[in-house]
């Protein structure tokens, strides 16, 4: 309740919450519309692979089919096989079977290879082709005595044993004249074997990963010629239920959805195949759409799980982003009811800052009006020259201007200054450095003051001195409380500050002396950063070295990185280099500074000299952005932002140059392919370069080699031969480079997945459907 009571009262918490879940509410839309979309893409995609499952099917069929038909018309019309075909001489034509084992034997496809000898009124078959002769050739001739136009070169199904049971074989009949019987008696029937066809099919559908559905091949009366192992929908009528609409249909490769009893399938269909057969394919609509469904409970799951985090989440981040601007709230006058005065937070912080900064500026236009321009006087001069001033002096000058420092007493002296000022400066709506140093002094001795003794002085000097006095234990947590103050002045300007601590002393004419020191002291945030707070022990080490250069090894280093293109190693040195001068005194770190400078931008200005394409690097704004840095991490990321400039811009011309040589490498092979001699070396001579070097870098740029690119353009070309030109395959071997006919196959067997003659029968059956 009090959290609901909080967001009711902060309306810049409710736009940070509305934010969230605006945010929340886009993905919850993003995920609906995409599960609205998975249906339609899983339907298309199913649709396709079913289209292409089919079309693979009768193409081999139709490829099947056509082997056959011209191994038909060869065996026919084989001069070797006419005591088989016509010959009068019992014997010779016995002599002949071996042939016919043979051509089944070689064959895939082939289940029997019969000759009918109108002569001797016999058949002749192959052996071993597991069906009884008696039966084999009654079924034939019977066949061919019931039909008057029995069909000439086509896959027909025979019924052997009449028995209704499938198709035992498809028979192709080949015969001279135009019917049986016009001129001569004489037959050839080849027989394929309808299990190849059913093995081809399970294959595919396996492949598919589709065991489970029904495929299956009619005739053009719907009588089924072949079918899978999958059981087709109990009271489905072929003929009366898919025959009509395939049939009706504009389409021959379409689908459709029917609905047998309480189950719905998708039917797919290729109508018009080989023979007007219809090759058909029937799915379970709740298998092929499981996928959907499943991802549709699963991503609501998901999505309300991610939504409910969502909320959960949009609060809390909402809440702890907005807790520094509640802190900063609980510090602002509210009315009695508790609600904000202005139309919202940001509003009535901003409007308390701006009144705030008035007041302060009129409190110093006050105090400049006033006595405390006195005592700031007596401050800096007590700061400035303690030691010239005696304790009873001292002591009426306490006493008269009301000076807040304890003696006799432990005192403590820091020294604060304003980071990033030019940064400061160029911001438009910041408060002026005495303003600014004002309010670090105010703050300050507020919060020092409960422990014990404190006055603050701004030096005009870019810094400002607070001089505490307590007991030892409470100076020595004096870090804690000016990390305390940091945070402060951080929360109500966003700027932050560096303190050095002076050692703690007992008498204030040591004022002047720990101030120097720790004027001398605060050089050393170049080395702890910004925002630190400097304590004597922490330097001791840094004052104690006399080391003076950076070591000629390390120069070296950078030297030969940056000349080298080694981003990797000229990073490593640069971070030596900053690690190393974390130890100087502060007057050798700044000379080591300037000297790294120096050695950057000569070695620039020196690859530039010898380098064709030299870098695009301004060394005298280099130089200006390093000195104007005031920490060695800001000094270190200068550096490293230059040399990874340097080096993208060298890898930048690499790059240019090695596209430009592979294009060139490819130009070369596309001209001189027909060489049979063009290899990497022969490019490499023409190009006067190393061989080597060439082959590596072609395959970096192109991911390939030379040799297999050689090889590539050879068979293109050698493809585009076989389709147009009437020349012998030995002739476009040698015609495209190729001195190695063994060779040549393999390469073009594995690129295009057949041998150069069959490539040319297919293409030239192809072109002539």
């Amino acid at each position: 309740m009090k959290v609901l009571q909080t967001i009711r009262s902060r309306k810049y918490l409710q736009r940070i919450l509305l934010s969230f879940m605006l945010v929340v509410a886009t993905l919850a839309v993003a995920s609906l519309f995409v599960n609205s979309n998975a249906r339609g893409k899983v339907l298309s995609l199913q649709n396709e692979a079913d289209r292409k499952l089919l079309t693979q099917i009768n193409y081999n069929i139709e490829n099947m089919n056509g082997i056959v038909k011209d191994l038909a018309v060869s065996l026919y019309n084989d001069e070797e096989l006419l005591a088989l075909k016509s010959g009068a001489d019992y014997r010779q034509s016995i002599l002949k079977i071996e042939r016919l084992n043979h051509t089944v034997a070689s064959s895939p496809y082939l289940h029997a290879a019969i000759f009918y000898n109108g002569a001797q009124h016999r058949f002749f078959s192959s052996l071993n082709h597991e069906i009884n002769n008696s039966l084999l050739y009654d079924s034939l001739k019977d066949y061919m005595a019931s039909r008057a136009d029995l069909p000439k070169l086509q896959l027909i199904p025979l019924d052997l044993d009449g028995e209704d049971e499938g198709i035992d074989v498809f028979a192709i009949f080949i015969y001279d004249g135009e019917t049986l019987g016009s001129i001569n008696d004489n037959v050839l029937i080849l027989t394929v074997k309808p299990g190849w066809m059913l093995d081809n099919m399970k294959a595919l559908n396996q492949v598919a990963e589709r065991e489970k559905d029904v495929l299956f091949i009619t005739d053009s009366d719907g009588e089924v010629l072949i079918s899978t192992d999958g059981l087709l929908p109990a009271g489905l009528d072929i003929k009366a239920d898919l025959l009509p609409r395939i049939t009706s249909s504009a389409t021959p490769l379409n689908s459709f959805n029917e609905t047998y009893g309480d189950r719905k399938y998708k039917v797919t269909y290729l109508s018009k195949a080989l023979n007007n057969w219809q090759i058909v394919s029937m799915q379970d609509y709740d298998v092929v759409l499981g996928s959907v469904r499943q991802m549709k409970w699963t991503e609501i799951a998901v999505t309300l799980s991610v939504v409910l985090l969502a909320i959960l989440l949009s609060v809390f981040f909402a809440l702890r982003l907005y807790k520094p601007v509640g802190q900063l709230l609980t510090l602002v006058p509210q009315d009695v009811h508790g609600a904000p005065q202005a139309k919202d937070e940001l509003s009535l912080i901003a409007a308390n800052v701006t009144e705030m900064i008035s007041k302060l500026k009129g409190l110093e236009l006050e105090r400049a009006s006033q006595s405390n321009i006195a005592k700031l006087y007596q401050l800096r001069s007590l700061i400035g020259s303690s030691q010239s001033i005696d304790e009873q002096a001292f002591l009426q000058i306490r006493e008269q201007h009301g000076i807040n420092i304890a003696y006799p007493s432990p005192l403590r002296l820091a020294l604060v200054q304003i980071d990033n000022l030019q940064g400061l400066a160029a911001e438009p709506g910041l408060p002026m450095e005495s303003l600014l140093y004002f309010a670090i002094a105010n703050i300050g001795q507020e919060q020092l003051r409960r422990e014990g003794s404190c006055e603050a002085a701004d030096m005009k000097s870019g810094h400002l001195v607070f001089i505490a006095g307590s007991g030892e234990g409470t100076l020595a947590k004096l870090e804690e409380r000016f990390r305390e103050l940091q945070q402060t002045i951080f929360d109500y300007y966003h700027i932050t500050f560096t303190v050095t601590l002076s050692e703690v002393f007992t008498d204030y004419r040591f004022i002047t002396r720990h101030y120097n020191l720790a004027m001398r002291h605060s050089n050393y945030r170049m080395i702890f950063g910004k925002g630190a707070v400097l304590e004597p022990e922490m330097l001791r080490e840094n004052e104690r070295n006399e080391s003076l250069r950076i070591p000629q090894e390390l120069e070296r280093q950078l030297t030969e990185g940056l000349k080298g293109g080694d981003l990797a190693e000229t990073e490593q040195t640069i971070r030596k280099w900053r690690e190393l001068l974390g130890s100087f005194s502060y007057e050798n770190m700044f000379s080591a500074v300037l000297h790294l400078a120096v050695t950057l931008s000569n070695t620039l200005g020196e690859m530039n000299n010898r380098n064709v394409n030299p870098v695009s690097v301004n060394l005298q704004a280099v130089n200006r952005r390093i000195l104007e840095k005031e920490t060695l991490d800001e000094i270190e990321a200068v550096l490293l932002e230059v040399v990874r400039e340097v080096a993208e811009q060298r890898r930048s011309g690499r790059e240019d140059k090695n596209r430009l040589l592979a294009e060139t490498v490819k130009e070369i092979i596309d001209k001189h392919y027909a060489d049979p001699d063009l290899n990497v070396q022969r490019i490499a001579d023409m190009l006067k370069m190393n061989s080597v070097y060439l082959g590596q870098v072609f395959k970096a740029q192109e991911g390939t080699t030379v040799v297999d690119q050689i090889n590539a353009a050879r068979l293109a070309y050698a493809k585009e031969y076989l389709e147009q030109k009437d020349l012998t395959v030995t002739e476009i071997m040698e015609k495209v480079g190729f001195g190695n006919e063994s060779y040549f196959y393999r390469l073009f067997k594995r690129r295009y997945g057949t041998t150069p003659k069959e490539y040319r029968l297919k293409s030239a059956i192809d072109r002539s459907k």
